[in-house]
């Protein structure tokens, strides 16, 4: 059974098409106003907290325990009289300070 079109039903049919526009309009408005607004809340970059992660890992921890194994291991060369011992240890006393203190020699430089 369909029910015939007539004046009123036009009129809701109307009323409803523009309400469901309007709605879609001022959701689509609030949208364009909140996510820009919420992107400049930030400060800084969204890849800094990951980059300054990964910073102090390689210039802390990383750093840290590699200078250990390359001391240990430096040791045992120059104990048992390897010819390139001294030359290994003095490389590896140059790279252990950089490593470990590169952020220091980085905020000397540029200040960061």
């Amino acid at each position: 059974m369909t029910v015939p079109i007539t004046t009123i039903n036009r009129r809701r049919i109307a009323r409803g098409n523009v309400l469901r526009w309007l709605r879609y309009y001022v959701s689509l408005a609030t949208l364009l106003i909140v996510f820009p607004a919420l992107t400049l809340a930030q400060s800084g970059s969204p890849f800094d907290s990951g980059f300054n992660s990964l910073q102090n890992l390689f210039t802390g921890t990383i750093a840290k325990v590699a200078s250990l194994i390359a001391i240990v291991i430096g040791g045992y060369m120059f104990a048992h009289g390897e010819p390139s011992a001294k030359r290994n240890l003095a490389g590896v006393a140059a790279g252990t300070g950089i490593a470990v203190l590169a952020t220091n020699i980085l905020s000397w430089l540029w200040g960061m």
